[in-house]
């Protein structure tokens, strides 16, 4: 299924595949599904934010909008 221009997360660059990983496991940790998790984590959107929210009780469809 191919994913639309608003769920594609922005990329950044110079960030590691192992940080990349991380941010996704921390999301995960948090409360995301995998995909949501991934694109937030590829993304420059701030991960203590992230967490902040959705500890908050935040919907993870909500976070992903405010987010990207």
């Amino acid at each position: 299924m191919a994913q639309t221009s608003e769920q594609q997360a922005p990329t950044t660059t110079g960030i590691s595949d192992a940080v990349v990983e991380w941010r996704r496991e921390t999301l995960e940790r948090a409360g995301l599904d995998n995909e949501r998790a991934e694109r937030i984590a590829a993304s420059d959107a701030d991960l203590h934010e992230a967490v902040r929210l959705l500890e908050q009780g935040c919907a993870p469809e909500l976070l992903e909008r405010i987010l990207l």
